[in-house]
């Protein structure tokens, strides 16, 4: 895949997360949080049954599938009892976690610029999302989403790591076998609640596993083959304009004076990563290429 069209393919991808907030906030409504998780998981995994299998991904896939399921199992349950722009916000915080577990736990050399680019992207954030009632004080919401903010930044760096080492569909799919079962050990004791579910919970479930899980692993897998994880996790953090975008379109909702300068402020982060040198890019490349042989 291209270098600039792996950009726009990770932009897409955000644009699809940051419609996951209110179909899980609605969801939840009526679902217990590991049935939610034990169903989207089982049907993601079974739109994959198709892809031949790759034993050279099975180590990997199952790393991944464990730090995904810690990823969306505590966002998940923060939803519950945090807002949604508090959420958003503690999720977009994976921007700054990235390069600091890149280059801690993975040895990458992560450019001047991203930091600078990270910095701005993260005070953005700040003005868009912690308005209004974002700004009451923390609640145990607060401290699984940041669990969930370290888990993405631990994903989307060895994922960074390892999406070259076999079948990209594989590995896209396999991840979410171990996530499944594990998903459903915790969903046991509530799974009979499954017999009451209507048109309204089954259509959020197969949105949440189709589109936004087994289409997204599939493009995010293939656009990391090429993009530095840095710059990923700086794209990524555009989830959230996403979010308060589809809020003002389809809810009705404005963002205050505040929330539209941190928008342009994370687009102008994202400028930022994308203006950096032509060598740092080449560099990574070539870290990644000595990996491989």
């Amino acid at each position: 895949m291209p270098f600039r069209l792996a950009v726009f393919a990770l932009v897409g991808v955000t644009l699809i997360w940051g419609t996951t907030f209110v179909v899980i906030k609605d969801a939840l409504e009526t679902m217990p949080v590991p049935v939610l998780l034990a169903l989207r998981f089982s049907l993601t995994a079974l739109a994959f049954i198709w892809v031949p299998f790759d034993r050279r991904v099975v180590k990997p896939a199952l790393i991944l599938g464990l730090i995904a399921f810690v990823a969306y199992g505590s966002q998940t349950l923060g939803l519950n009892t945090t807002t949604a722009s508090k959420a958003a916000f503690i999720t977009g915080l994976s921007v700054v976690l990235t390069p600091i577990v890149s280059a801690v736990a993975f040895k990458y050399a992560v450019p001047g610029r991203a930091w600078w680019a990270t910095a701005l992207a993260t005070g953005g954030l700040a003005l868009l999302t912690l308005q209004g009632s974002g700004l009451v004080g923390p609640n145990v919401g607060d401290a699984w989403v940041l669990l969930t903010a370290l888990s993405y930044a631990l994903h989307i760096t060895y994922l960074g790591s390892v999406a070259r080492s076999g079948s990209a569909l594989a590995l896209a799919g396999m991840q979410h076998l171990p996530m499944a079962v594990l998903a459903w050990v915790w969903a046991a004791p509530q799974a009979g609640v499954i017999t009451t579910f209507g048109w309204t919970e089954w259509s959020a479930v197969v949105y949440l596993a189709v589109v936004a899980t087994a289409v997204i692993a599939v493009v995010q897998v293939n656009a990391q083959r090429v993009v530095p994880p840095y710059l990923a996790a700086l794209i990524f953090v555009l989830e959230p304009v996403f979010a308060a975008l589809l809020a003002y379109l389809l809810l009705g909702e404005r963002l205050t004076a505040a929330g539209w300068i941190g928008a342009g402020i994370v687009f102008a982060a994202m400028l930022v990563a994308e203006l950096k040198p032509k060598r740092a890019l080449a560099a990574w490349q070539a870290r990644r290429e000595q990996r491989r042989a």
